[in-house]
């Protein structure tokens, strides 16, 4: 029986197919052992240092256009080329000159290209001067000076200077001291709210002199009490009359207040019991009253009234508007009004800037106006400046007297 051998039966053709193979392999590599080298000609091209691969992938012949367009214009017929050895490539470069006329491209291994050294130019870098030592002072040797008294002269020489003649002492002229007929700076202080605070109101009392005037509201406990202390301590004292103001929010409520819905005769009624709580008054001060003051229906009754009873009218702050200055001018009516309130926000520098420029003005203008108000701050600030202010000449004098001359 015979046996079945799978190699036996597959080795004619694992032979042939051999053979094929080594074929394929020495035909290529006997047909590139000539000596001579296979040249291709190319009219206005360049050489590419770019890979076969890239110029594959790129779709260009040969790595560039130029090349197709030359041979699409002349048609060039080139051999196949071989395959070159790897022992004869070692280093593909690019062709030193790649723009000519007529470029040959040659598969021969190419000698790489002489390469000059390259001579950098020396870079200059900057250092800073070395700082120079300061010189040293050479000694100098020291010489040696020898000194002699000189002998008095023996003989005395005469000598005449001229005669200065005497000048005659100057006499001083003594003339007499011209007396000054310019009036004294005088200056009307009016502290309102007076009586409110008992311990404040007798400090104003005792510090301040008697040339300062004190406004008292009607409506504090010991008005009456405090306002005759001030009397005999000898300051004008005025009744302090609340009057309705244009801002609803700071109405003061208070009965005794005079509005301009209320008939002349409420008016002088209300102002009248405001006078008789405040006993020894010279007058009335007004406190706010900007509605009032403006209604000259409303006010002419009450100025009237004053007029009648021989009173002052102080009004504290008036506005542009108001109507008690001419109406006191046309009753005969006696009237100050104060515009510059010294402590209007209690600060104490700026309280020292309004006294400074209240005195400023009254050197000015001969006269002067202030309000302040019976705060401990504000009394305190008053008493020291008014005694300075006191000793550079400046005279305080009560507001209804602030029309006399001296």
């Amino acid at each position: 029986m015979k046996r079945f051998s799978f190699p036996r039966e597959l080795l004619p053709v694992s032979v042939v197919l051999a053979v094929l193979g080594c074929t394929a392999i020495a035909v290529p590599l006997l047909s590139n052992l000539g000596d001579d080298d296979s040249v291709v000609e190319a009219t206005r091209a360049f050489v590419s240092a770019e890979r076969p691969s890239d110029r594959r992938l790129k779709g260009e012949a040969l790595g560039s256009r130029r090349i197709i367009a030359a041979i699409d214009q002349r048609p060039v017929q080139l051999p196949r080329p071989r395959i070159a050895q790897l022992a004869r490539l070692p280093l593909a470069l690019p062709d030193a000159a790649p723009d000519l006329e007529i470029a040959r491209l040659s598969v021969t291994a190419a000698q790489p290209p002489v390469t000059a050294d390259i001579v950098r130019p020396a870079v200059k870098r900057f250092m800073p001067d070395p700082r120079r030592k300061p010189e040293r002072l050479k000694r100098t040797a020291m010489v040696e000076i020898e000194t002699m008294l000189l002998e008095p002269p023996q003989d005395s020489v005469a000598v005449s200077l001229p005669k200065i003649a005497a000048s005659p002492e100057p006499v001083l002229v003594t003339r007499p001291a011209v007396p000054s007929t310019a009036p004294a700076p005088r200056i009307a202080l009016v502290v309102t709210a007076a009586g409110i605070n008992e311990a404040t109101t007798q400090k104003a009392i005792d510090g301040l002199p008697d040339g300062v005037t004190l406004a008292f509201a009607p409506i504090g406990e010991r008005t009456n009490a405090l306002a005759k202390a001030a009397i005999a301590d000898g300051h004008t004292v005025l009744v302090e009359i609340p009057m309705e103001p244009v801002n609803p929010k700071r109405d003061p409520g208070e009965p005794l207040t005079l509005r301009v819905g209320n008939t002349g005769e409420a008016n002088i009624a209300r102002m009248n019991d405001a006078i008789a709580s405040v006993p020894g008054a010279s007058g009335i001060s007004s406190y706010l009253g900007a509605k009032f003051s403006q209604s000259e229906d409303a006010a002419a009754p009450v100025v009237s009234e004053i007029a009648s009873r021989g009173l002052f009218l102080f009004e504290n702050q008036p506005s542009g508007q108001s109507r008690l200055g001419s109406l006191a001018k046309e009753r005969d009516v006696p009237y100050a009004a104060g515009a510059m309130a010294v402590d209007r926000d209690r600060n104490a520098a700026m309280m020292k800037d309004r006294l400074s420029a209240l005195e400023i003005q009254a050197r000015r203008e001969g006269v002067a106006i202030g309000v302040a108000t019976a705060y401990r701050d504000s009394i305190d600030a008053l008493e020291s400046w008014v005694a300075d202010a006191e000793r550079r000449g400046v005279v305080f004098v009560p507001v209804t007297r602030i029309g006399d001359a001296g």
